[in-house]
């Protein structure tokens, strides 16, 4: 669930950010990847993660994120997460175990709260635009975002293809040298999503243990 949220967040940070301090067009470009993002309904995502340390791979998943407001639903190999704004389902598919949150909007330390997250994370990042290079036949701007703040995490860094205004990767950076990315492989905007498909399906699946943390 960790891995899942952290996709969340950081790439709506990415998309939301106000800089503390900037340098080299950073701000601007975040700006405006952040003005066409925010003018979607919905979102829906296919995503690749990998993860990386002193160059070596040490794990290689896909995953889909669909957000719809508040509202969202993320998969990240046998591990499903569900939100519909006030519920979250953390579904573990090998132990068959489904944990049940309840979303406290008053508390914006808590981390099964994505949406209230990014409104403090968005206040602890410095934002610098190293360079642009080419990828995959598309032109990529490299922006790194720092925590003013010593963390764990030191740095992301934020691909953004230049011509279509979108992300194209994510990369968080630990102190122990590991670097976990987040390849968009497709997006979707606008679709029509169900609400159902921000719960979870107790019915469907009457095998599950159950645990109300609520």
């Amino acid at each position: 669930m960790k891995r899942i949220l952290m996709f969340l967040i950081v790439m709506t940070v990415a998309t939301t950010l106000t800089a503390q301090s900037t340098d080299g067009g950073a701000t601007t470009i975040l700006q405006n990847v952040s003005k066409k993002y925010q003018a979607y309904t919905t979102m829906s995502i296919n995503y690749t993660f990998k993860v990386e340390k002193e160059k070596k791979v040490l794990q290689t998943m896909t995953g889909t994120i669909r957000i719809k407001g508040a509202k969202y639903a993320a998969t990240l190999g046998d591990q499903e997460l569900f939100c519909d704004g006030k519920t979250i389902w953390n579904y573990q598919k090998e132990s068959q175990e489904v944990s049940v949150f309840e979303v406290d909007p008053n508390d914006p330390d808590n981390i099964l709260n994505p949406a209230k997250l990014l409104s403090g994370w968005s206040k602890i990042y410095s934002a610098k635009f190293i360079r642009e290079e080419a990828q995959q036949n598309k032109t990529l701007q490299i922006i790194d975002l720092k925590p003013l703040k010593q963390a764990d995490i030191y740095k992301v860094r934020v691909l953004i293809d230049k011509n279509k205004k979108e992300l194209y990767a994510i990369s968080t950076y630990e102190v122990d040298n590991t670097i976990s990315t987040y390849y968009i492989d497709k997006f979707t905007a606008n679709a029509a999503i169900d609400d159902k498909q921000f719960t979870f399906d107790t019915s469907a699946h009457p095998e599950v243990d159950i645990y109300d943390m609520r």
